[in-house]
Order: C-alpha cells, then structure tokens, then sequence
C-alpha cells in the first residue's frame, strides 16, 4: 500500500541524527553523509517496494532522465543502498530514506541519548537545548574518557543507548581535567534561543536556530515577540549548524524577520518539467493575517558554516530580491550548497524523500551548489558559548555593527 505524503522538507538531517546517537565525524556535513549512506528503511525490503522506489526515481526525481530504465532488483538488500545507487552523485548527496518514527520524532523535537555532537577529535561542539547534556555538557569540553575507559565513538555510541544509565565524561574544560556525570534519556528539545544584546547604542536581537521543524514554530513566535516588543535595531540569526526542515516554517521565520511585503511571493518551488503541476509559492503573510509581533528589518546577519544548509540558505536567498546583496550580511564559513528540496512519500512503514524540486527566489534564481559565500569569514569558535558577545562569529556581526564593515 502506498500512499502520497505531501509535507515537504528541505531535510538535510545532521541535527536529528547526531542527537540519536550524540554525533560523530568531524563536521557536519560528514554526519550527514555517515547516515544517508548507512541507515533508513525497515526489515523485508520487498520487491513491490522495489518497483515503487525506481518509479519515483523514474518520475518525480528532479533528474529523473538520467535514472537508468532497467536495473537489477536482486542487487538491493534494504532502501538506501538502493537510493545510493539511483541518486545522480553528483550533485545529489541527499535523497534519503526513514522510518515513519524517526521522521515523527524529528517533526515533534523527541528524541533519546545525550544530545550533543562531536568532532573527531571528541571536541563538543553542539549541545542540543534541554537534552540530557545541555548545561552539563560544554562546546569546547574535550571527552578523554567515558566511565574510566579511552573515549571512542562506539563507546560513545554505546553509553548514549543505554538508557537511563548514569554515565561519567573525563573532561579537558578550560585546561583542567574534570568529571561530569549525565544520563541519557528519552526527552523533547528546543531549536532556538533568542537574547538581546546592547551594542552601544544599538539593541541587537540574536537568535540561536538550529532546525527548521513545525513545532518549532511557536518558539520562533515567542522569541520574535520579545524581540518586537524591546524595539530591537539589528538582527542576528545564528544558523551555523542548521541542516534545514519545513518550507512552511522557514515561510515563517520569513513573515517574522520583515513584514512590509504582504502577499509579495518568498520563494517557489519548482519541479522537474512533467510535474510543474506540483509548482507552488510561499507568500509573506498578507497584512490582515499578521499577528503583531512581526519585525521590519532593513538588513540581516546570518551566522552561517558547511552546517548551513536547504531551509537556511533558502531563507538567505528569498530575502535578496526585497532588502539586496549588500543588506545581507553573512558571517562565518560558506554554507552547505543544497538549493534543492524533497517531497516525502511513503511505502509501509518507510518515508522516501529524493530530491523532486529546485528551489527559487521572487527574482528566479537559486543557491549555488558550492554553497552562498560569506561577507565576513570567521571561524566557529569552540572557547565560547553561542550568543557570548566574545564568541568569533558573534563578535564579528556585533563589529560590523558598530564598524560597518569586516573586522
């Protein structure tokens, strides 16, 4: 039984998968890769289900021409091997599949471990709000040893399954060997933080967003409400590790950043040339739907890295054609480079989402594939916390404030 699951993702997964498993690799466009290319699907990957999965290659896939006619079933023992074998490489590094459980928990926030990510070198580099390890856990703590023993990632990997075990981190915190002890558990993060920095003169609105979900909406909703409220001058959006999410909740952040354009379009997508019936729009909100907490931001930073990418890029890019080039300032790293989206559909119990659409702006232009370059490179500064007016990235958004140009 198959059946069309028409929520659209820009999902590029770095943020979901590391808080299962509490991350791996040494960026994050490494643990995106380390997952597309081992997991997703489910036990008895018949040959019905087969045939549907080279039907939607054949069909929707974006580049559905270049999908071989005739292919060998036999070869494909579960659905991302044979996702992997399909998917036109490059440029898609993306089309994926999962469970229906995993991708409910990734909507609804819910996941279970420690919720932190890690660089190959055991340096934390992201704890996920309100996980297991969030204010125990630091970016920046070096892990040495878990429970006595040598760190490794399949130690990590172990301790973070084992559910409601307490587990003891030998950390290198500031120069000095500590122990911190965290158990991992069942629980429901947040995606965004939001603060108010005084920069001289200038009120400075920062928000910590790392991924587009639905029900983050209603945190986007209350962090915009305070910043409307203070009468904020300057924005800041701190996306360095956002991997994407929902079109419709970055249609959102959108009506939230600049409300002078109602009704005006945002972005479209647009499919390959036997599905431009699927096309479709996403508008700023018209001015009678606007719920008064909206801003009217002349200019935007965004703190972008390789972790930036889908929802986040397009986001930067539908704001283009309506504040200009020059109004959005980028700092840090250029980002991922994925100017395409996905449509899911299901078969069983199994979520599919090859790439289907190109992304576009009001003016019709995409991202790059290589990513949007940055007005002001900055490294992503592990020795603070994000929003510490001292952290690198930050600190060059709060410089170009008050300079008006790159440190």
């Amino acid at each position: 039984m198959t059946t069309k699951f028409f929520l659209i993702l820009f999902l590029s997964l770095s943020l979901f998968l590391n808080s299962c498993g509490s991350g791996g690799g040494s960026n994050i466009a490494s643990s995106i890769d380390s997952v597309i290319n081992g997991e997703g699907g489910s036990d008895g990957f018949s040959l019905e289900e087969k045939e549907f999965v080279h039907s939607l290659f054949s069909t929707e896939y974006l580049w559905f021409e270049q999908v071989p006619a005739n292919i060998n079933y036999a070869k494909y023992t579960e659905p991302q091997s044979m996702i992997d074998a399909l998917r036109v490489d490059p440029p898609d590094v993306w089309s994926f599949t999962m469970t229906q459980e995993e991708y409910e928990n990734y909507n609804n926030q819910k996941t279970a471990g420690f919720g932190f990510g890690y660089k190959s070198d055991f340096t934390i580099y992201l704890v996920r709000i309100n996980a297991p390890a969030y204010e125990l856990l630091y970016r920046g703590d070096e892990i040495l040893e878990i429970n006595g023993q040598e760190v490794t990632s399949t130690l990590i990997k172990e301790s973070s399954d084992d559910l409601n075990t307490a587990t003891t981190f030998t950390l290198l915190r500031d120069g000095s060997e500590i122990d911190v002890t965290v158990t991992p558990r069942e629980y429901t993060f947040s995606v965004s933080l939001g603060e108010i920095i005084t920069q001289g003169t200038q009120k400075v609105g920062y928000l910590r967003y790392d991924a587009f979900t639905e029900s983050s909406v209603a945190e986007l909703e209350a962090i915009f409400t305070t910043f409307h409220n203070a009468n904020i001058d300057e924005l800041v959006i701190d996306m360095r590790y956002n991997g994407g999410g929902s079109v419709a909740t970055a249609s959102v952040l959108l009506d939230n950043i600049n409300n002078a354009y109602p009704g005006k379009r945002q972005m479209y997508l647009d499919w390959n040339f036997n599905y431009q019936q699927n096309n479709s729009a996403y508008t700023f909100e018209d001015a009678d739907l606007q719920d008064g907490n909206e801003l009217t931001m002349s200019r935007v930073f965004f703190l972008t890295s390789k972790g930036s990418a889908s929802a986040s890029e397009a986001v930067i890019n539908a704001l283009v054609p309506y504040l200009g080039d020059a109004n959005i300032i980028t700092i840090g790293d250029v980002t991922h480079g994925k100017p395409v989206g996905m449509t899911g559909r299901t078969y069983g119990l199994n979520y599919y989402f090859l790439i289907n659409f190109l992304v576009k702006n009001n003016a019709a232009e995409t991202t790059s594939f290589d990513g949007i370059l940055v007005t002001c490179a900055a490294e992503d500064d592990l020795t603070h916390l994000r929003g510490d007016a001292n952290e690198t990235m930050f600190k060059t958004a709060l410089s170009y404030i008050e300079t008006g140009g790159c440190p």
